[in-house]
């Protein structure tokens, strides 16, 4: 009769050793079950609340559809004569044009980009055109900065807080860094002139950007000398019908905030 409960006592004896070997395990910084307390109560109270999510940088395409302005806007800057002759044009023609330069170039040819940019608004688009979705967030960062610091020390001016990310190519942790960075708006375009194909017309060029509608912000290049000869018509067609080609800043001011939830355009280049 005394055999069954002899039984059950060494049964209840083995349990209560294991578990204290489990536990102090876990007390010791094991795996699996042998957690501590605080570490189970951690985990649970992580899983149970939902993380809050970090602000990021507006997505601009274009500015607001009363706006009686369109935004022509030049990136990269390969081609400096080509620069050139476009700055001339705008300011003959009394105009204003936003430059995404990259930093590399500026540095490469410091006069002739103070020349080339005077009157005109600047913006960031990267030191060397890297595609920065598909770049560590250590190298995003140093893009960004070390482009504004570069045209800080050529142009003696900052950029405007205007991120435009090469390609178009940017998702949710570009628009995440950029606003880390006192970047309010990632600005991309609603009009692709396609003027950064090796082979593209003037005519090609003159007939998309003259299509945009007020408001436009148009994306145009300092790679072809096709851009350049294309741009005197583009900006007479708009002053004739009484929009302003004004700086990015002005067309896109009082544009809405909001998160930008559209496909992920792609720049050609």
């Amino acid at each position: 009769m005394r055999l069954p409960v002899i039984s059950t006592a060494v049964a209840l004896c083995l349990v209560i050793t294991s578990t204290a070997a489990v536990f102090a395990q876990g007390q010791a910084g094991g795996d699996g079950l042998g957690l501590p307390w605080q570490v189970w109560h951690s985990r649970a109270e992580a899983t149970s609340t939902e993380a809050t999510p970090l602000p990021v940088a507006t997505v601009v395409r274009k500015g607001p559809a009363s706006s009686r302005a369109v935004a022509l806007t030049f990136d990269d800057g390969y081609n400096g004569r080509a620069c050139a002759s476009i700055s001339r044009t705008l300011r003959r023609h009394d105009a204003v044009g936003t430059f995404f330069i990259n930093g590399v170039h500026l540095k490469a040819e410091p006069n002739r980009w103070r020349r080339i940019l005077e009157g005109m608004e600047i913006a960031n688009h990267t030191r060397s055109h890297r595609d920065l979705k598909r770049e560590p967030h250590p190298v995003v960062i140093k893009q960004i900065k070390q482009n504004e610091r570069l045209h800080e020390e050529v142009l003696g001016r900052p950029l405007l807080k205007l991120l435009r990310p090469p390609y178009g190519s940017y998702g949710e942790r570009v628009a995440r860094i950029a606003k880390q960075l006192d970047y309010e708006q990632l600005v991309l375009w609603n009009v692709d002139t396609g003027d950064w194909r090796p082979r593209i017309k003037a005519d090609t060029i003159v007939r998309r950007a003259t299509r945009a509608p007020p408001g436009s912000i148009i994306l145009m290049h300092c790679a072809r000398d096709a851009t350049a000869r294309a741009l005197p018509r583009i900006v007479r067609h708009y002053q004739r019908r009484g929009i302003e080609v004004a700086g990015l800043s002005e067309v896109i001011k009082g544009v809405n905030g909001g998160r930008d939830k559209g496909s992920i355009e792609q720049e050609g280049r």
